[in-house]
């Protein structure tokens, strides 16, 4: 069973999406917000598998509420005609709820939705950049789990395939981009390569050592990285 929460400003439309909602044996309304701010609140205390999200409230619209959350659940959208809100989904090939919807509407879109979170993950990830050009958390998969994590904690990237594997202090988590576009959506200032299959954070590294013939990054948590030649005076900048 999936567990929702039902975010809009409006009391009736609140209303309207639990009784289609209730309707569903297979989903379970845990919760409802009637703002921006009280919605982040709970998404992130509740963590729902489903948020029905309407774009226009105060507070936070809903594209604020969405940058705000540390985890990205199942995202429904709903929206009275918004010029902007549309362009968005249409950019990023998003389904929605326009208001007003009936039944039919309601129950057309909700598998076809829930069955098409993939493009979501973009929209997120432009909404985190809307205000830096190197946004300060990026999106990273834990097991099915979509978690916003602040790029600070990130200590080194390997790579992984066509993906990437990031690791902070404690945990190893997936990012589905491949290494070389994740750096170029990182702060330079920040990151920087040191193999064609590694980058680190400037911030944890410590020295270089030279074992046998090869080059090594040494950082904070006593990881060593391979430094291949290519990149080797760059990281020697960083010691001077």
């Amino acid at each position: 069973m999936k567990t929702v929460l039902v975010i809009d400003d409006e009391e009736d439309a609140r209303d309207l999406l639990k009784y289609y909602i209730s309707q569903h044996s297979e989903l379970s309304i845990i919760g409802e917000a009637s703002n921006g701010i009280e919605a982040v609140k709970l998404v992130n205390q509740l963590k729902p598998d489903t948020i029905f999200l309407d774009i226009q409230m105060p507070g936070l619209n809903g594209f604020e509420v969405l940058a705000r959350l540390d985890e990205l659940p199942e995202v429904i959208f709903s929206t009275a005609y918004d010029q902007y809100a549309i362009k968005a989904f249409e950019v990023h090939a998003i389904d929605y709820l326009l208001k007003p919807y009936g039944k039919a509407r309601f129950e057309n879109a909700l598998s076809r939705i829930l069955n098409n979170q993939e493009q979501l993950i973009p929209l997120a990830e432009s909404l985190l950049k809307l205000e830096n050009r190197f946004p300060n958390k990026i999106i990273l998969h834990k097991g099915s789990r979509k978690l916003v994590i602040n790029t600070s904690s990130i200590i080194y990237a390997e790579a992984y395939g066509d993906y990437t594997k990031v690791f902070t202090d404690k945990v190893e988590y997936l990012s589905l981009k491949g290494i070389s576009n994740l750096i170029e959506n990182l702060n330079p200032d920040s990151f920087i390569r040191v193999h064609r299959s590694h980058f680190i954070n400037k911030n944890c590294f410590v020295e270089i050592k030279k074992i046998e013939r090869y080059h090594y990054a040494i950082l904070a948590d006593n990881t060593s990285i391979k430094i291949s030649e290519t990149y080797l005076p760059e990281i020697k900048k960083m010691l001077l």
